[in-house]
Formats: C-alpha cells, sequence, structure tokens
C-alpha cells in the first residue's frame, strides 16, 4: 500500500545521473506514514551510496549508478560485483568505508557514520521487530537522515573536484 505521494516521481532517481533529486529529502521527511519514511529514506542513501562506490580510479563520477541494471532489476549480477557484492545500506556503507578508508576524517565524520547506522537500525527495527510499530523519535531519525544526505552529496562533490584535477593533470 502506498500514499499518494508516493506515487510522485519525485523519489525516483534522475534519468541521466541515477541520483535522486535533492527536493527528494524534503518529499521523504514529509511523508506520515513512518514505514514508508524509513523505507524512502534508506532507498534514497543507498542511491547516494551507489553512486559514490561507482567513482574512483577508472570509473567516472558521470557515471549513472543504475545504468547497469536491466528496467526493475537494481541489483544485476554486474552491478552488485561493482559494489562488492553490497546489497544494503549497511552493507553499502561498509564497501565504501573498506575502499576509501582514507574518507573517514576527511569527508565523512563518525557522526555521519553514525546517522547512517541509526537510519539502518530504526528501519530494521520497523521492519523485523513485531513488537516495535513506531520510531521511538521520529525527529531524531528525520535529522539523521537529512545529516546523511548532505554528508553524501557533498563527498559525491568532493570526489568529482578530485576526478576533474586528477584529469586536469
Amino acid at each position: 500500500i502506498s500514499s499518494t505521494s508516493s506515487s510522485s516521481s519525485i523519489f525516483l532517481p534522475h534519468a541521466s545521473t541515477g541520483l535522486p533529486s535533492p527536493r527528494a529529502v524534503a518529499a521523504i521527511i514529509a511523508l506520515r506514514n513512518e514505514y514508508e519514511l524509513s523505507i524512502r529514506a534508506s532507498k534514497h542513501l543507498e542511491c547516494l551510496l551507489k553512486a559514490l562506490l561507482m567513482m574512483g580510479p577508472g570509473n567516472p563520477g558521470r557515471t549513472n549508478p543504475l545504468s547497469a541494471a536491466q528496467p526493475g532489476a537494481h541489483h544485476g549480477a554486474a552491478q552488485n560485483a561493482h559494489f562488492g557484492g553490497a546489497r544494503g545500506l549497511n552493507e553499502l556503507l561498509e564497501e565504501l568505508l573498506k575502499r576509501y578508508p582514507t574518507a573517514v576524517g576527511t569527508m565523512f565524520t563518525d557522526a555521519n557514520i553514525k546517522a547512517i547506522r541509526l537510519i539502518v537500525g530504526m528501519r530494521n527495527k520497523l521492519i523485523h521487530d513485531i513488537s516495535y510499530t513506531q520510531m521511538d523519535n521520529r525527529t531524531k531519525f528525520v535529522e539523521a537522515f537529512k545529516e546523511a544526505d548532505k554528508c553524501l552529496r557533498a563527498a559525491r562533490a568532493s570526489f568529482l573536484i578530485n576526478e576533474q584535477q586528477q584529469t586536469a593533470k
């Protein structure tokens, strides 16, 4: 069951970049249903993490992170291999930190990483714990989501700047 707002294309990644719209953050946090909020927020951040994992040596930053997937199959074998087999938000975060260990402290603070893990934890509790029917602290979840989005977008911009500097040399 989806809300009427979820049928909007604002939640879908942009066709050319594969990235979610920055406007999607406001639409996601406006969702009343906490289950939908947690899932939409997770999908949004997964998309940003996949975009970061597509970057780096031999992977131009302008690559669409969803381009390897067939329509409706965002976890194709080739794509999963590119993401180190990572499929979920926490696995994508771990793969990013493994691939770019120097990013911690430069692009990501411990607070940024904790924000993403808070989202994973609350979402998992909502989905898997039958006695957990609402978020303990929706405001904290929303703030963590906004912080994670801001951090991942800034990291992507930093990767793009570094890529341009390397290309110019």
